[in-house]
């Protein structure tokens, strides 16, 4: 593992039944770093953040999150040093706007005062506003919904963000948009991000870093 790195995968080995992912595949991850992960269909993008994240476990290798190896003791703790961003719609459709953002500063305990203030300063950064957090998730648009979703994933102040093709479903005007607001948020907050896309375009204006998969 390098020096630098907050994420490191060494000599993973994966396979979807009889179909191998990946064999003794490593690699590393700086800290504070903006990774945008680029690939062919079916070249093991989205899986790799599941790796890394503990949504899948490798049949062979480890992956270590800040010096420590990812195992079934600390997979709770480790998660919620991530934020995670799905593509499309990946609010919970049962709670409020309110509710999505503050779900993992509730499993933090975090009380009540410190969710009202830190979702109060994070609508700020996003450009949301508050008539939103009573909705609920199919009452607003889907830029809407992303900016959620990054707010939800950013709120417990994680070591890592992890991005999952968070803009593909959207028409090109938002998309712009949300590049620019995630590349501010990362030099804002100074934290690691990897975020997996299809668009090598994208890749130049976000990333710091690109891995080729």
């Amino acid at each position: 593992m390098e020096k630098n790195s907050i994420i490191s995968v060494q000599n993973i080995s994966f396979s979807y039944d009889a179909v191998e992912i990946f064999k003794n595949f490593s690699a590393d991850f700086e800290r504070e770093s903006f990774t945008c992960i680029l690939g062919e269909s079916g070249s093991g993008k989205s899986t790799l953040l599941r790796l890394i994240n503990g949504l899948l476990i490798p049949q062979n290798g480890l992956v270590k999150i800040d010096s420590e190896v990812l195992t079934a003791e600390n997979l709770i703790q480790k998660r919620l040093e991530m934020g995670y961003v799905l593509q499309g719609n990946s609010l919970f459709p049962h709670l409020t706007v309110y509710q999505n953002m503050i779900y993992c500063l509730k499993l933090l305990k975090k009380s009540d005062l410190y969710c009202q203030e830190k979702i109060t300063e994070l609508l700020h950064l996003v450009g949301l506003k508050n008539d939103l957090l009573q909705k609920f998730p199919d009452e607003i648009s889907g830029g809407q919904k992303q900016r959620v979703g990054i707010i939800r994933a950013i709120a417990h102040s994680p070591k890592i963000v992890l991005m999952d093709e968070p803009f593909s479903a959207l028409d090109s005007e938002t998309r712009d948009k949300l590049q620019i607001l995630v590349k501010d948020i990362h030099q804002k907050l100074k934290t690691t991000f990897v975020m997996v896309t299809h668009s090598k375009e994208e890749a130049k204006i976000l990333a710091t870093n690109v891995l080729e998969l």
